[in-house]
């Protein structure tokens, strides 16, 4: 009996250090309890030291913002965009008035010419004067004529494709309305050379001055459209009208 219970603590020992099956069979002594508190009590130690670490921390912040005054955008030297717009005049007041508008659509503004352009003949050239400004508060300003189409209104007799291709023009610059209404434009500066075809645009820039305050407009550009049926015109042309329609164009920055 004595031997029986030796061999089973013996075989127990031995079990206690092996894996049956794959569960682990083991037994529990004061020494292995004591190493557990000791790891506990190193775990408490370190979360201690964390949080300390973390209440230890101070912060300070400064913001800054771009401009002046109290931030809220009314300031000068805030970031911001300027004024960029220009507006026309066709001299269509009352009894030949100037009338500043804007007209940033085609057909836009009406020009008015030197005699009824709806009675030319072969050969023939009428002139229109119109002019060009930068509105109050707005920047200076490069412009040109960027393009020239027919008006897409009421094609046909009354707007003759064929006539509009068979019409030619050209512009200058610097010819006031009572010069440009005589015709009288030798040594004027040139936007787009005469005979051109009224598609024709021009990259010849010029420039409109920014006025001398936010109220006031900049000084006006003087502008004068030569329209001539050439004298080869076809008869095929008579009784016709037709709608050409250009736009100018003004940009700034990159």
């Amino acid at each position: 009996m004595f031997l029986g219970q030796n061999f089973l603590k013996r075989a127990w020992r031995r079990v206690s250090s092996l894996n049956l099956w794959g569960i682990s069979v083991h037994t529990t002594s004061k020494t292995n309890r004591w190493d557990k508190a000791r790891a506990l009590l190193a775990g408490g130690l370190v979360l201690g030291v964390g949080a300390a670490a973390t209440l230890a921390a101070w912060t300070d912040n400064e913001w800054v913002f771009g401009g002046s005054g109290n931030g809220d955008g009314t300031e000068p030297n805030t970031p911001g965009t300027g004024i960029y717009r220009m507006q026309q005049n066709t001299w269509a007041g009352t009894a030949g008035a100037a009338n500043w508008t804007d007209e940033p659509d085609a057909n836009g503004g009406a020009l008015t010419y030197t005699i009824a352009p709806e009675l030319m003949v072969p050969g023939k050239t009428v002139y229109s004067p119109m002019q060009l400004r930068a509105v109050a508060g707005s920047e200076a300003l490069d412009v040109s004529l960027a393009q020239g189409i027919q008006s897409q209104l009421n094609r046909g007799p009354d707007n003759s494709t064929d006539l509009y291709d068979a019409l030619t023009y050209g512009v200058y610059r610097g010819v006031d309305k009572a010069t440009c209404e005589a015709g009288t434009v030798a040594g004027a500066a040139v936007v787009v050379p005469e005979e051109s075809a009224l598609t024709a645009g021009s990259s010849t820039t010029f420039p409109l001055s920014a006025g001398d305050d936010a109220n006031t407009a900049g000084a006006p550009v003087n502008l004068c459209f030569a329209l001539t049926l050439p004298s080869g015109a076809s008869a095929t042309l008579q009784g016709l009208n037709t709608v050409p329609v250009w736009r100018f164009t003004s940009s700034v920055g990159q």
